[in-house]
Parts: C-alpha cells; sequence; structure tokens
C-alpha cells in the first residue's frame, strides 16, 4: 500500500515537473528564436511597414546581419554591448520578401547561420534619407552633432554648406589606410559613425559621413561613386550629391577633395570634370 502510494506521488510530482518545464521553455521559444549562439525576440508580426528593430542577445563577440531579397545581399554591422544589441533594418530594395539572417564569425571571413527571419515589406522607403550600411544617419551622436552646428540655419542649402564646411575643418585623410587599400587590404573599419569617432578617414568614410549628417536633417544625399582626377591623383573615388529643395535640383559635394586641397568643392560649376560617376546609392 505505501510502495503503491509512494509511487502514485512520485507519478503526479513527475507529470508537474515535466507539464511545468515544458511551458516554461514553450514560453522562451514563443518570445525568442535561439540558434548558434544567438537569441533574437520574435516579432509580433511577419509584416512591416518600411523597417524594423531586431533585439536579442549573444554569447559570441562578434556578429553581422545578412538581408537579402531576390539576389541583392547586404552585410550589416551589429554593434553588441554586454551581450544585448539592438539594430534598426530600413528595407531600401522597396516592397516584397526579405530574409534576415544573423550571422556568427567564427574565423577570418569565415560566419556561420544564427537565427534567420523571413519579412514581407509593405511600403517603399527614401534609401537618400534612410540609415544604410555605414550611413548611421540615426546614431545619437550623428543627430547631436548635426544638430548643433545647423541650429541656427534655415535653409536646407544653409545647412548642407554648414555641413560640408565642418566635414572639410574637422577630418583628416587617413593615408596609412589609403596605403593598405593601394596593396589591397580593404578588411578596415569604415563607415559615418567611425569617421567621426576617430576624426579621419579616407574618401568612402568622408561620403559616408556627409550622407550621415545630411540626412539626419531631412536633406536627401547619396553616396556617389566613380573615378577622381585632381593634380597627380587619378582612382577609384567617392563623393556625395544632395538634393536641395529650394534649388529643385541635385547638387555635388565632394568634402575629400575639400579638405585634402584646401578648394571649394561645394557646387562648384566644374564639378564633373574631374569626377566620373559610376554608381550612387
Amino acid at each position: 500500500m505505501k510502495n503503491k502510494l509512494f509511487y502514485s506521488l512520485l507519478l503526479v510530482w513527475t507529470i508537474f515537473l515535466c507539464t511545468s518545464m515544458g511551458q516554461a521553455v514553450y514560453a522562451e521559444n514563443t518570445n525568442y528564436i535561439t540558434k548558434n549562439g544567438v537569441s533574437v525576440a520574435r516579432l509580433d508580426s511577419n509584416q512591416a511597414v518600411g523597417s524594423i528593430s531586431l533585439v536579442g542577445e549573444t554569447q559570441k563577440e562578434r556578429i553581422k546581419l545578412l538581408v537579402k531579397k531576390g539576389e541583392v545581399s547586404t552585410w550589416l554591422d551589429v554593434n553588441v554591448e554586454d551581450g544585448k544589441f539592438q539594430e534598426n533594418i530600413w528595407f531600401t530594395q522597396g516592397t516584397g520578401n526579405y530574409s534576415i539572417s544573423i550571422m556568427v564569425h567564427e574565423q577570418d571571413r569565415k560566419y556561420s547561420y544564427g537565427p534567420t527571419l523571413n519579412i514581407e515589406n509593405k511600403a517603399e522607403v527614401n534609401k537618400y534619407l534612410s540609415p544604410t550600411k555605414h550611413v548611421e544617419s540615426d546614431d545619437e551622436e550623428i543627430i547631436k552633432l548635426v544638430q548643433e552646428i545647423t541650429n541656427v540655419n534655415d535653409t536646407e542649402l544653409e545647412k548642407a554648406k554648414v555641413i560640408y564646411q565642418w566635414i572639410v575643418e574637422n577630418i583628416a585623410y587617413d593615408y596609412d589606410k589609403y596605403s593598405k587599400h593601394q596593396n589591397n587590404d580593404y578588411d578596415n573599419n569604415y563607415g559615418a559613425v567611425y569617421t567621426y569617432k576617430t576624426k579621419k578617414g579616407v574618401c568612402y568614410d568622408y561620403a559616408t559621413l556627409t550622407a550621415a549628417l545630411t540626412r539626419a536633417v531631412g536633406i536627401q544625399t547619396k553616396v556617389v561613386k566613380g573615378e577622381g582626377k585632381l593634380g597627380t591623383f587619378k582612382g577609384l573615388h567617392a563623393w556625395n550629391e544632395m538634393y536641395i529643395t529650394e534649388k529643385s535640383q541635385w547638387i555635388p559635394v565632394d568634402t575629400t577633395f575639400g579638405a585634402t586641397t584646401g578648394k571649394d568643392f561645394f557646387d562648384n560649376v566644374d564639378f564633373y570634370t574631374s569626377h566620373t560617376k559610376t554608381d550612387e546609392y
């Protein structure tokens, strides 16, 4: 009798434990997708209106995002602090289906897959006003800086000119990075935030910082790639085009040449005698 009672109680307790543990695991899996040492919070919906925010945790030191739409793939850096991350993703390739995979760094340039989310974007996004790769116009420091340096300016043209002047006067050309490029070493840090913090960069860094600051105040700005020719220099180059509403036109701006030559490359009339455009984004 005692043995039957003991086993009956044991069976009830076992069922309770299994049920409780099952509920806990189910709740955790409902809120997060976990794979390969990365957990990302599930979204309320698999549909988005222009952008989403990914929130998660990771045991890994370095992760990236791989955003794919059709044949177009974009790698994005992820800032991890104390094992946590939050990244805003803008769907600049238009409406349609996207996959977002968290990629875990293994070694050298090798990455493995963490969680993947599939999203249907329902709204068009103006990519020349949105944060994009290396153009972190939604960064708090970028926003604070541009508000400070344009607070007395009213028109877009005035704001654009002040931003151009600030970059020309405060960012130094990184000749060490340029030398690495000449040796086919492109494994470096790039982008607006990095350039702002280090106060140096190559042409691509100048162009991304320019775009981030102007987009942060609502000026449509392109990062333009092509060939530059100036003095003894002739080679791959990057600069910007900004849409100035009061002029109803795009104007060319080159903060790199402005900083390194001391000459004005803000919408100068002969700009495209020294620049040949091949791509823009």
